[in-house]
């Protein structure tokens, strides 16, 4: 994704856009441990280990923890990720329309400056 900032944003801007792409991206992550324990004890049936219980009971429940934790680990990470496959997607379709837009406007400025600086030595 840097590489299509640092074509599509103006300059100054870009730090800022980098920030708050950083940003944007560590709160939504900072959701996944909770999501994942949520998604494993109230959807795929996580529990505890009754007390007491014999071995083979124990060892039973950890594959079936095991299990849970494991679908609800995909499920935190192929949602979003298919959510951003299709962000993404659609971004790569508006890229290059974006760019030459982001050129034109560069060059724009640019000529705005040597026209100022072609002012400034004539007065």
């Amino acid at each position: 994704m840097n590489p299509i900032f640092a074509e599509i944003v103006p300059e100054k801007s870009r730090t800022s856009i980098y920030a708050l792409d950083r940003s944007f991206e560590t709160i939504l992550s900072s959701f996944a441990p909770t999501v994942v324990g949520i998604l494993a004890q109230n959807v795929y049936g996580y529990k505890p280990i009754p007390k007491g219980s014999s071995t083979s009971a124990e060892i039973e429940t950890d594959r079936q923890n095991a299990a849970s934790l494991a679908k609800a680990l995909y499920t935190a990470i192929g949602i979003p990720a298919a959510i951003c496959c299709f962000i993404y997607s659609f971004l790569y379709c508006t890229y290059p329309r974006d760019r030459e837009h982001a050129r034109m406007y560069a060059l724009i400025e640019s000529e705005m400056q040597n026209i100022e600086a072609d002012n400034s030595l004539s007065d």
